[in-house]
């Protein structure tokens, strides 16, 4: 449990560093880190305090999500000391925006991170955990006297290496689709679909965009995801991006089915991210957790009145892009400098200028005829009660994603201010009703759908209200992981199978001569980095019971591929079968042998968060370095201002 509060630069340093983080051992150990691998804290510690400090913060506080790499995330709580609430949380991006990091670094890890969730919804926990590992590799090599220069141009040849071995080695989507074996899907008791997670554990629990936008909009986007209906059966690629979250990439694929059937495309088409929705509903339990058609919201008590009365009709509908009140003004608005109004006789009426507002509003509504009013912002809370009593449905918050559809599927048109509604900006054929009651809140969950709308909701349910965040992220990863496998066209090796390429691909380029003798050492810790990554990843998994016996079984396969065996991450998921419990045997009729085969990670989501990892860390590097020394390292001095 952490504690949510003022993290001081001392904090940082302290928070979570877990203990044996230098265990490693085996029956083998390369030659090409020899004397390397073992990054003590010791020799970061012998740097001293106030030397690089922001690079030991952004290592101490990346610790703190190691247990949420790989699918058995160990939620953690984040306690607020002084409200005395507490949230749970099982990801880096919660993790982070439920902590107050006050040290630069951490709300610069905090913006990467965040900024690798909103364009791809999925990477961040790996990111967060080789950001902390590169920013040791960095500090390891400050130690050595390296300079900085050396240091950027070595660990970025590095990855430069790992990139472009892995996309040779990723593989299309039709053979990925070859390489699954489809079996009847099992169920629980209650009928829910059961599948196997990685590393074979059943999972029954159910629970942003593509990093180059352009492509969405474009031709050949569109005639990707015709040709991927046309070679393989989405679902396959499905289950192979879904990373143990099988209940949640279930929904998605029902999503993606119900999708299909709404625009009359055949079998399980085109998932449009862009047309989904979630809607949380704490209370019931998981097996409720289903899709819809149309968008799902919950609604107060006092506006269920208001649904029963418009059920069974045919309704128009306004659309507004900001808030509903009197005082607001769209962005951009600028106020004219220097001009006062002055009216030309008292207000003898004795109404406010915001009541005259509101009923201004009430009468424009009320002479178009609208029924249900959807807008992006918050609404005056006397409009929206003036609004039930004229059995006028609001919705609030509303995502401009749902707007635009219902623009497009009604005629309605988008405006900034309800005062600039007309004729001809109301839309029709809108049906509303009610799905479910909950008397233990008062909320009352409604669908609202035309006969143009794709819209599809995912309704998320949990009888544990602190996991339903849980539950929503997962389900969004898994959408955003198909969408983006089916983008790419292609996918790369999971379970580690990746990460093992790279520490080969790094050990290949040490035997070869270097210019520079700075970058083989580089190049020795950026895979002794690799190697504590998924060397974490095994001991989350349970697959190992400590980092050294993870170590030999990485040790092990990278000798076979020294002589000459083939790359794959079979052999470090052997151990699973001694250490899994009674309780959670496999179906060894249900469960592919090699797991490396059977999980596949996205090429673009990958890259991209390896490669802010090492911006960050190099940007972090460079920062420090012209603290200490008030040097620029862009400014003309010679190398050796440039040692620590």
């Amino acid at each position: 449990m952490y504690n949510r509060r003022t993290l001081r630069s001392s904090d940082c340093f302290h928070l979570g560093v877990p203990q044996g983080r230098s265990e490693r051992c085996g029956d083998y150990t390369p030659n090409f880190w020899n004397n390397h691998s073992q990054m003590s804290r010791a020799s970061v510690a012998s740097i001293g305090q106030h030397h690089h400090i922001a690079l030991q913060q952004l290592e101490a506080i990346a610790t703190t999500s190691h247990s949420f790499l790989g699918p058995n995330k160990r939620q953690k709580f984040i306690q607020d000391e002084d409200g005395g609430s507490a949230v749970l949380v099982s990801s880096c991006v919660r993790l982070l925006e439920n902590m107050e990091l006050q040290c630069s670094v951490g709300q610069l890890l905090t913006e990467t991170v965040r900024s690798q969730h909103k364009i791809l919804n999925s990477g961040t926990n790996s990111l967060a955990f080789l950001a902390g590992i590169w920013s040791r590799v960095a500090l390891d090599c400050l130690h050595r006297g390296m300079t900085v220069l050396d240091i950027k141009t070595g660990m970025t040849k590095a990855l430069e290496l790992c990139l472009e071995a892995c996309m040779q080695s990723a593989v299309c989507l039709k053979e990925v689709s070859s390489r699954e074996k489809p079996s009847n899907t099992p169920s629980d008791s209650q009928g829910n679909l059961v599948t196997e997670r990685f590393l074979g554990v059943q999972d029954t629990t159910m629970p942003k965009e593509n990093v180059r936008s352009t492509m969405k909009h474009s031709r050949h986007f569109s005639s990707q995801y015709e040709e991927a209906k046309k070679s393989f059966d989405v679902s396959h690629i499905a289950r192979a991006v879904s990373h143990g979250c099988e209940a949640s990439m279930n929904l998605v694929l029902e999503a993606c089915k119900l999708q299909g059937n709404i625009t009359d495309e055949c079998g399980n088409g085109a998932l449009d991210v862009q047309k989904l929705v979630t809607c949380p509903v704490p209370g019931l339990s998981e097996k409720h957790s289903h899709v819809l058609h149309g968008y799902v919201v919950l609604i107060s008590d006092e506006q269920s009145s208001v649904v029963q009365h418009l059920q069974e009709r045919t309704l128009n509908i306004a659309l507004v892009n900001g808030d509903l009140s009197e005082k607001y003004r769209h962005v951009g608005f600028n106020r004219p400098a220097r001009v006062t109004h002055i009216a030309d006789h008292a207000n003898m009426t004795g109404v406010s200028q915001e009541e005259h507002w509101i009923q201004s509003a009430l009468k424009t509504l009320c002479e178009l005829s609208i029924n249900i009013l959807l807008v992006s912002g918050v609404v005056s809370i006397k409009l929206k009660d003036h609004c039930i009593s004229s059995n006028i449905l609001i919705i609030e918050r509303t995502r401009s994603n749902i707007l635009k559809d219902f623009s497009m599927s009604t005629g309605a048109v988008l405006m900034s201010y309800i005062t600039q509604l007309n004729e001809r900006c109301v839309g029709r054929g809108v049906k509303v009703r009610r799905w479910r009651e909950f008397g233990r809140d008062g909320s009352t969950a409604i669908s609202i759908t035309t006969a143009g709308t794709s819209l599809v909701t995912a309704v998320i349910t949990s009888s544990v209200p602190a996991e339903l965040q849980s539950l929503e992220d997962r389900f969004w990863s898994c959408a955003h992981r198909l969408h983006q496998a089916l983008a790419d066209g292609k996918l790369l090796k999971g379970a580690a199978a990746t990460e093992l390429l790279c520490i080969r691909q790094l050990y290949k380029s040490t035997q070869t001569e270097m210019e520079n003798p700075h970058e083989k050492v580089v190049m020795q810790l950026m895979a002794a980095g690799w190697m504590d990554y998924i060397s974490t990843l095994m001991l989350n998994c349970g697959t190992v019971l400590s980092k050294a016996e993870a170590w030999t079984a990485i040790a092990h396969q990278l000798r076979l591929c020294e002589d000459g065996g083939p790359m794959s991450a079979k052999v470090l998921w052997a151990p699973v079968e001694r250490h899994t419990s009674v309780d959670c045997i496999r179906n060894q009729n249900e469960v592919e042998t090699d797991v490396s085969a059977a999980v596949y990670d996205n090429v673009t989501v990958k890259f991209e968060a390896w490669r802010r990892a090492l911006d960050l860390v190099l940007l972090v590097l460079q920062s420090d370095t012209e603290i200490i020394t008030g040097v620029n390292e862009r400014e003309n001095v010679s190398k050796e201002f440039m040692y620590l």
